[in-house]
């Protein structure tokens, strides 16, 4: 069936006019000039993806664009917002920060004095411009799908944390990456970033993404993870998205064999954000457990795409994803597990649950099996409802007011996720936001689980 041709918006004529200039202060320009003109006529011809794409029927974001106007690029900053919720989140685990500006390397802001030896962390822009073969090579070998959004992050990259931790190296303390957006609505930024975890070693990678109020309109960020045979990642991020932000977040993700993948992703954010997640199971003997969780309120939206890809035999996953929505808020999910013909004795089990506070808010879940081996455990379920009136009247009869019994009640359906992610100072710094937000008791945060 040929595409059907649409009138192209203000803000993607700008973007394909706007580039060429754009591309002379882009780094590795020297040798990236040529992948930059590839992407952005595939973008030009694309356009941005719209509710006619399957993949995009819940996140239509050319309409989400369709009034702002040609963007420009964000410029540099020196300064963040203070009071931004998700500056502080970590505040209290010993860590070492990276902070990026509006897309682009901080280093004055940034905390990285005592890294280990064995661990390499730069900006994507260095990276780039040293032209480090292990870069290229770990970015080419995501096998990915490339949609509009990522070849409009390929043609635009401005910066981006590079990370690699040699084979058998044991980072002691978490590597936190604060990104943050200051200043003009009008202007647009795209980050591209690698975390290599070699053979043998292990890393913690935390996430915080806030805006002030007056953030960039519209933002992509693409994160490629290889999680090497034997290693060991575990990433944790806050997406705390400014009211008039669109935010695209594309993960790539590929894991050797009998490594180990846990992630969480909060989404606590205002603005209307989409985190495309595609894991590829390249070793056996191998676990993933990938969460989601989201609390939102007012108008914000938070999509939640996943696909994992069950390619060889003797692996298991577990994709659990929750969602409290309030106001005229919404949430969206689509996972999709693939079990490939030759990928025996897999066992992955998809979950996604919902809260819906209001009789406004609206949540829409697609859970999806592809299976084509004969010997696997597998199960996708979906469940959306109110907070039980039956459990609330029980805390109220034990003397907690309403509103409390409440925010416990849905407390407890988020922390459980928190749980099966950790039980040390990285719940707690969870659980403690978590229960701000819901007018919890914060003392239920301390709590150790079960």
């Amino acid at each position: 069936m040929a595409r059907v041709a649409v009138q192209p918006l203000d803000i993607e004529t700008g973007l394909v006019d706007d580039h060429a200039a754009a591309a002379k202060v882009l780094p590795g320009a020297a040798y990236q000039s040529s992948a930059r003109s590839k992407a952005i006529e595939a973008f030009a011809v694309e356009g941005l993806p719209n509710r006619r794409l399957e993949e995009y029927r819940y996140f239509d974001l050319r309409q989400m664009l369709a009034k702002a106007g040609p963007l420009a690029v964000t410029p540099a900053a020196s300064s963040v917002d203070t009071t931004d919720p998700a500056a502080g989140l970590f505040a209290e685990i010993d860590r070492h920060i990276a902070v990026f500006i509006n897309g682009r390397f901080d280093a004055a802001g940034s905390s990285l004095h005592g890294l280990p030896d064995g661990v390499e962390l730069l900006s994507h822009a260095e990276a780039l411009n040293s032209e480090a073969a292990w870069v290229s090579e770990a970015l080419e070998s995501s096998i990915a799908p490339q949609d509009a959004v990522a070849t409009l992050n390929a043609a635009y990259a401005i910066d981006g944390v590079v990370i690699r931790v040699s084979a058998g190296v044991k980072v002691d303390k978490p590597i936190e990456v604060q990104w943050r957006a200051v200043g003009d609505v009008s202007t647009h930024f795209h980050t591209r970033s690698l975390v290599v975890v070699e053979e043998g070693a292990q890393l913690t990678l935390l996430e915080t993404r806030g805006d002030d109020e007056q953030a960039p309109v519209f933002s992509t960020g693409a994160l490629r993870l290889v999680v090497g045979d034997d290693a060991s990642l575990r990433h944790a991020a806050l997406y705390a998205d400014g009211k008039d932000v669109v935010r695209v977040g594309k993960k790539s993700v590929t894991l050797g064999k009998t490594s180990n993948y846990e992630t969480l992703g909060l989404a606590v954010g205002a603005g209307k954000a989409r985190t495309d997640e595609h894991v590829h199971f390249a070793g056996e003997n191998t676990k993933a457990s990938i969460s989601g969780l989201s609390l939102l309120r007012d108008a914000a939206v938070m999509d939640n795409t996943l696909f994992v890809d069950h390619a060889v035999p003797n692996c298991e996953s577990e994709e659990t994803f929750r969602s409290v929505l309030d106001d005229a808020s919404r949430g969206v999910f689509q996972g999709s597990i693939l079990v490939r013909k030759d990928a025996q004795k897999i066992d992955s089990q998809m979950q996604a649950r919902a809260l819906l506070l209001s009789r406004k808010a609206e949540m829409d879940a697609k859970p999806m099996l592809e299976i084509y081996a004969d010997d696997v455990i597998c199960a996708h379920g979906s469940a959306i409802g109110e907070p039980d009136q039956n459990a609330i009247f029980y805390l109220m009869s034990r003397g907690i007011d309403e509103n409390t019994a409440r925010a416990l009640l849905v407390a407890g359906f988020l922390d459980d996720v928190v749980d099966g992610f950790d039980d040390g100072e990285i719940a707690v710094a969870l659980k403690t936001l978590l229960a701000e937000r819901l007018g919890a008791p914060k003392d239920t945060a301390q709590e150790a689980p079960l």
